[in-house]
């Protein structure tokens, strides 16, 4: 079942980013990006969510849920100027940073 669900997140992020590069050349509507802006903020929500429960640190998981819920949320909450990029922008880069710079653990000894 994990397998399945994994392939099937991998195409709709095929999707998204053929959406997203057809787009420079097609110039689609407003209404048409917004939808693949929802669908990508959606799926990087959906993947931070789902990482948040891999991490051994409590600190970790609940940046990570935080940041998913917002991304899926983001779609949906109105526009309010500039915080909501900001906060996004900041909530697509945090985790990033979070396992970039996190100490990997060995068994050595």
């Amino acid at each position: 079942m994990k397998k399945i669900l994994f392939t099937i997140f991998r195409v709709l992020i095929g999707i998204i980013l053929i959406g997203k590069i057809s787009n420079w050349f097609l110039n689609y509507s407003d209404e048409t990006n917004q939808i693949l802006n929802a669908g990508m903020f959606t799926l990087i929500g959906i993947a931070y969510l789902v990482g948040g429960f891999i991490w051994d640190k409590k600190l970790t998981n609940i940046i990570f849920l935080i940041c998913g819920m917002y991304l899926i949320a983001m779609n949906f909450i109105g526009n309010f100027k500039i915080y909501k990029s900001i906060i996004g922008i900041a909530c697509i880069l945090t985790p990033m940073l979070i396992t970039r710079f996190s100490p990997e653990e060995t068994d050595e000894k």
